[in-house]
């Protein structure tokens, strides 16, 4: 017998008809001999209209009285589905979050979960009742007992802290799509059903807008080695399995918020090209890329500045050993990415290579939605007198790159503030499936802005200093890219350094850089929000040259001009203009013949 704990979205209770319809499907998972807890979002659209309601009365609603609210659309689910649970012959008992045990912090809106009472479950489940639990909701632990909300995505959270916290067989996640697809099927039509996905790309997928998961859910999934399956909830078809890796062991106690890195990591084999001052016109990475590919060279980090005027910068790491083939494709494509422009000889395109570098990393599933964590390793790299070269940002972990004679510092400072015991030699990503494609998913995201601060004066700490003041406004930073070009202004060598936000962080954002400006003698902040960030992912590339060069090619081929590249393990992510979003995912997704050959249909 099994212990599962199912999910159920909105649109999956919507209605009365549907809610009996889960009550039939859970009472046969019963049947079948297995103990089931359930947990339910709110209504259809009863949050949305509660949400409304609230702005009606005010314009900045109490974050307390918010929660207060919102709360009470998942009471409405719970009780009906154990009512109907109940009416088709199975006892069922409805709990909330605060019946339940699940205690969290105070942060109204958008708390996290510190820990699950699990005594009153077992007792309900040892009684062979089914548990529908509300999900998106918990309590405080301070003597005043709050009601508190775990922001959006947060019945998924629930569901998966559940089975974490009752050591569950699996998890159940059910919505409108049968599973986990290539693409978001209401932009690309032709995408198809993956049978299993890793965790780490899911994480990625997730947080780059895939909406069938949140990323805390997976977050937890990863770190406690939970077993997910998302399904429909209108078929029997089996769904997406999301695999995950052998947990390191960890307390239940602090659940969302215990060790947010569980490993650090350093490559010493690593040598860097980068071409400053290339055309910033479509094409340019593509035919980079293209021959790289051709000679067989593996490529690891791929960074691309914002664009100075017309030029831009590329840099990109390989092993060692190739470094000497990488330089001399490099120089050799100079003439034909500046063919039909006229060269400034002060201005024209360089190759500049380094050799003596290494890639010291943080790793763990915890970082996610914590904009302190990056900003710490910054910091500890700044204390010991390290200046970083390149940033390299996904949502398991944070590279930088340094020079050689500074990785054992690195290291060693690294791992005392995460408080690691021991470091490792260059840790792959989580394997995907033998089966797998290099390229699993292909993800849009439309609600980021770029962001860019210019004439960073070039010593260790400046980045640690931006992202602890962005870290304190709780903004959250995606793609981080500091450019390879050095300029000197007023007899002081500065660099540029562009990231993402979300675009309703990115006035805060600006906001708090203008106000450090002089302190900390920087230039301008520029702000871009008419951006779209189109993303390949797959365990499968690591070690398969040509895959990113595949994805520059489609996006030239439909005359896509990329503004910003940022690479990890198992993610390639480029910034083009708003309006060529969902064409540049339409062609990447064709480029990687990742189509079905059966449509979804998205139920409404």
């Amino acid at each position: 017998m099994a212990l599962i704990v199912q999910k159920y979205g909105g649109t999956s209770v919507g209605t009365v008809e549907r809610i009996q319809a889960v009550a039939q499907r859970v009472k046969k998972t019963v049947e079948a001999g297995n103990s089931v807890v359930v947990v339910v979002s709110a209504m259809g659209k009863t949050t949305d209209g509660l949400v409304k309601l609230a702005n009606d009365i005010s314009a900045t609603p109490n974050r307390r009285e918010m929660d207060m609210l919102l709360s009470t659309g998942e009471q409405v689910s719970i009780a009906l589905l154990s009512m109907a649970l109940h009416e088709a012959g199975q006892p069922a008992v409805s709990l909330t979050g605060a019946q339940v045990g699940i205690i969290t912090e105070t942060h109204h809106t958008r708390a996290r979960i510190l820990k699950i009472a699990t005594d009153r479950l077992e007792r309900h489940l040892n009684q062979g009742e089914v548990v529908v639990v509300a999900g998106f909701q918990g309590i405080s632990s301070t003597e005043n007992w709050e009601i508190t909300t775990l922001g959006r995505g947060g019945s998924d959270t629930s569901a998966v802290a559940l089975a974490a916290a009752l050591r569950a067989d699996f998890c159940e996640i059910y919505t409108d799509v049968p599973g986990i697809l290539t693409a978001d099927p209401r932009l690309v039509e032709d995408a198809q059903l993956m049978t299993e996905i890793t965790c780490d790309e899911m994480l990625e997928l997730a947080s780059l807008g895939a909406k069938v998961l949140h990323p805390r859910a997976v977050e937890i999934a990863r770190n406690y080695g939970i077993p997910l399956v998302v399904r429909s909830s209108w078929t029997d078809d089996p769904g997406t399995w999301v695999r995950s890796p052998q947990p390191q062991p960890r307390p239940l106690e602090g659940l969302e918020i215990a060790r947010p890195v569980d490993a650090v990591e350093f490559d010493t084999d690593q040598a860097k090209v980068a071409l400053l001052r290339v055309p910033d016109r479509p094409g340019v990475a593509a035919k980079l890329f293209g021959e790289i590919s051709s000679q067989k060279l593996d490529v690891d980090l791929i960074i691309q500045s914002i664009h100075e005027g017309n030029t831009n910068d590329i840099a990109f790491t390989v092993v060692k050993n190739s470094l000497t083939r990488a330089e001399a494709v490099a120089s050799a494509i100079i003439p034909a990415l500046t063919a039909g422009y006229a060269i400034n000889p002060e201005s024209a395109p360089d190759v500049m290579i380094e050799q003596n570098i290494a890639k010291v990393t943080i790793a763990g599933a915890g970082m996610i939605g914590r904009p302190g964590i990056a900003a710490q390793m910054f910091s500890t790299l700044a204390e010991a007198g390290i200046n970083i070269q390149m940033i390299s940002t996904s949502e398991v972990k944070v590279s930088c790159v340094v020079d050689e004679v500074d990785c054992d510092r690195a290291i060693s400072a690294l791992c005392q503030v995460f408080e690691i015991s021991q470091s490792g030699v260059k840790a792959s990503a989580q394997s995907a499936p033998s089966s797998a494609a290099a390229v699993r998913g292909v993800a849009l995201d439309v609600k980021q802005a770029q962001v860019a601060v210019r004439y960073i004066p070039d010593r260790p700490g400046m980045a640690a200093k931006i992202f602890q003041l962005l870290a304190g406004q709780n903004i959250s930073v995606d793609m981080i890219i500091q450019s390879q070009r050095c300029r000197m202004v007023n007899g002081v060598m500065t660099r540029d350094i562009a990231f993402t936000v979300a675009q309703m962080d990115a006035d805060a954002a600006k906001q708090t850089l203008e106000a450090a400006r002089s302190e900390i003698g920087y230039g301008e902040v520029v702000v871009d929000s008419a951006i779209a960030k189109v993303s390949i992912v797959g365990s499968g590339m690591v070690g398969q040259p040509g895959v990113a060069a595949r994805m520059f090619e489609a996006l030239f081929k439909h005359e896509i001009n990329i503004q910003m590249i940022a690479t990890s393990e198992i993610k390639v992510s480029c910034v083009v203009s708003e309006d060529q979003g969902v064409k540049a995912l339409q062609a990447i997704h064709a480029a990687f013949e990742l189509a079905g050959t059966q449509r979804i249909q998205v139920s409404a």
